[in-house]
């Protein structure tokens, strides 16, 4: 048994699951969002035949039936309506310590390990490790100092800068942007907040889909665009296509992947103009229907086969 870890609004877990069908194996969507309000969680020891599972909408889960785990977009836990504001923390944190505990003790293929995976989604972590492996990456300060920025903005001449945000929930979701003249001028309101400024890197988009170790790149052509410094809000007008990667920037990245520990990723680099591929960010759990979509590249099979112990080939 595949479960995914994720929600029935996920558009990416419906053609994996069909496409492990397709394999012949077993998958269920697992929505950690019915924990502990409406499902039931259970672990016994100290028994002859000790037993743990979930019980929700996919029915009783039997976690001894468990080969893989894709977690892939775990929802927060939610208490039973109806509890006191107090009652309901304690209900959710005894809850996440619950299945914490149980996904820890499980012996599976994990895409990727929730505990890897969450150290790995840290930025400035991302631009250390790149660094150590020998990836380009832009100039790049993280910081809540308006100093530091000030100083930052300064010694960047006629570059452009961009900010970023260093996390964000659907609620708070923001664009890379191009540092203006009214950001400058508010650069003290920096210190409320710690944000990722970063010299601009001129070029084509290259999103690199890694699955176990192979590497699916497309070039995204956004230059032209109305948001030539995230290709995410013009992606519909930018160029798609596929394209190959220098053989040292690839084993670079696999090498990134393994430092990380992570068996799947998607990668944002940038290609400038002289060829040097910069790495920008990698996201452990991020989308690539989009890509698949515009380019063929076959992504869906290559996470299925991926879950299912398969080569991909």
């Amino acid at each position: 048994m595949i479960v995914a870890v994720s929600h029935a609004g996920d558009d990416h877990a419906a053609p994996v699951l069909e496409a492990l069908r397709r394999l012949g194996e077993e998958a269920v969507v697992l929505d950690t969002g019915e924990l502990p309000g409406r499902g039931a969680i259970s672990a016994e020891f100290g028994v002859r035949r000790p037993g743990a599972g979930i019980r929700g909408s996919h029915g009783f889960l039997r976690a001894s039936d468990v080969t893989a785990v894709w977690w892939r977009r775990p929802q927060p836990l939610r208490p039973s309506p109806g509890l006191r504001s107090d009652d309901a923390g304690f209900a959710v944190r005894q809850a996440g310590e619950a299945l914490s505990g149980l996904a820890a003790s499980l012996r599976v293929r994990w895409v990727n390990d929730p505990w890897r995976e969450s150290a790995a989604s840290h930025k400035p972590h991302q631009l250390a490790v790149a660094e150590r492996v020998g990836l380009a990456v832009p100039r790049t300060l993280v910081t809540n100092d308006p100093e530091r920025a000030r100083a930052f903005v300064g010694a960047a001449g006629r570059r452009r800068v961009v900010h970023k945000a260093l996390h964000a929930t659907p609620q708070d979701w923001r664009t890379t942007q191009f540092l203006g003249r009214e950001e400058r001028r508010r650069l003290r309101s920096i210190r409320f907040a710690p944000t990722i400024l970063q010299h601009y890197v001129p070029g084509v988009d290259v999103r690199v889909t890694a699955v176990a170790g192979e590497l699916f790149a497309a070039a995204i052509d956004a230059r032209s665009t109305r948001s030539p410094e995230d290709f995410r809000p013009a992606f519909g007008e930018a160029k798609v296509e596929p394209c190959r990667l220098p053989v040292e920037v690839a084993s670079r990245l696999r090498k990134l992947l393994r430092t990380l520990g992570l068996s799947y990723a998607a990668i944002d680099l940038r290609r400038r103009g002289d060829g040097e591929h910069v790495f920008l960010e990698a996201n452990p759990s991020g989308q690539w229907l989009f890509v698949e979509r515009r380019t063929g590249l076959p992504i869906t099979d290559a996470v299925a086969a991926l879950l299912a112990g398969r080569s991909a080939r």
